[in-house]
């Protein structure tokens, strides 16, 4: 790669994993060509069409990296030389971003010396198919090559599964405790680096042994979950946060929320939580909660510790259920 397509590349975004389409599902077949032969192109475009692969191509590197920002190809065939960006510098950025799963590369190249296809792959090709493209060849490497990336794709599910259900309550499918600590350590400071407010509420299920006495613990699962689902319904999607904190006590982040604001919002969770009707086995059982918050008007110049602000918000809930539950008590987070 020169110096003019290094200055290109620079000027290339490439994207976060966050910021990327979701990888593809195993139909259609979506293949990436990048060829600035507009012949050579068609031809292997229609190879690979009758393979049944779907496929987007594009003339140079730089058109390739925008393709990719746009959608996740599990597959990329690339020409080595191409105007603007080459092969070489095409696969150079592809393995140095973030995709949603793993982009298997395959080098097309004229240049069939043992040296040339030494300097594709260790530049990170998967591997190569000579110009001019036989049918066969390129239809049993693309085999190859979708085969290994659908695998990469299916160990990276099975691993991202693995981390949610790590932090998941299996019960209510909200987040749990371990989750919760890092949401509040990052809202904590968000809100000390943007001078933001920040509400944490606690809410406990009143006398919940009861419920568990009277209907058994398959009775209790359902108020918890019904419990879980009001809460969740309740609150700003993707703003706030919601974790099962321990047995029946629930925890909630509330970023930018004043004294007011997390005050309101735990009174209407109390006047909801008491007005709601969980049915088990014919029967409906009674339900109340209470609510302790505390609050961080400003986060500037705070020193308060998520730890710390946890603690102020117990003592709020200890105190609301010591008034005789059912209550929210509300305050400015303080130390002991």
């Amino acid at each position: 790669m020169n110096l003019r397509d290094a200055d290109l590349l620079a000027s290339v975004e490439v994207p976060m994993l966050a910021e990327q389409a979701e990888p593809a599902a195993p139909a259609p077949r979506r293949v990436l060509l990048a060829d600035d032969d507009p012949v050579s192109l068609m031809i292997t475009r229609r190879l690979l069409e009758r393979g049944g692969y779907t496929v987007t191509s594009v003339g140079d590197g730089v058109a390739a990296l925008v393709a990719l920002r746009k959608q996740h190809f599990p597959v990329l065939l690339t020409d080595w030389e191409m105007p603007v960006m080459d092969g070489l510098g095409l696969i150079h950025a592809v393995r140095g971003g973030e995709w949603p799963g793993y982009v298997y590369t395959i080098l097309l190249t004229a240049q069939g010396s043992r040296a040339s296809l030494l300097v594709g792959l260790g530049a990170g090709a998967d591997d190569y198919v000579t110009k001019p493209v036989d049918g066969a060849e390129l239809l049993a490497r693309m085999k190859t090559g979708w085969r290994i990336a659908e695998l990469e794709q299916r160990l990276r599910t099975a691993r991202e599964q693995a981390v949610r259900q790590a932090l998941t309550d299996a019960l209510t499918g909200l987040s749990n405790r371990r989750d919760l600590d890092a949401v509040l350590l990052r809202e904590v400071a968000r809100a000390r680096r943007f001078d933001h407010p920040l509400g944490v509420l606690l809410c406990d299920i009143d006398h919940f042994k009861r419920v568990n006495d009277a209907h058994g613990h398959a009775g209790g699962d359902t108020v918890l979950q019904s419990f879980a689902n009001l809460l969740s319904i309740n609150l700003r999607s993707h703003i706030d946060g919601l974790a099962r904190y321990g047995g029946e006590e629930f925890a909630l982040v509330l970023p930018e929320c004043t004294l007011d604001a997390t005050r309101a919002v735990a009174e209407k969770l109390r006047s909801a939580v008491e007005a709601l009707e969980v049915r088990f086995e014919g029967r409906i059982i009674p339900v109340t909660a209470s609510f302790g918050g505390a609050v961080i008007e400003s986060g500037r110049g705070t020193s308060m510790s998520a730890d710390e602000l946890l603690a102020s918000a117990d003592r709020s809930l200890y105190q609301a259920k010591e008034s005789g539950r059912n209550r929210a008590c509300v305050q400015l987070a303080a130390r002991p």
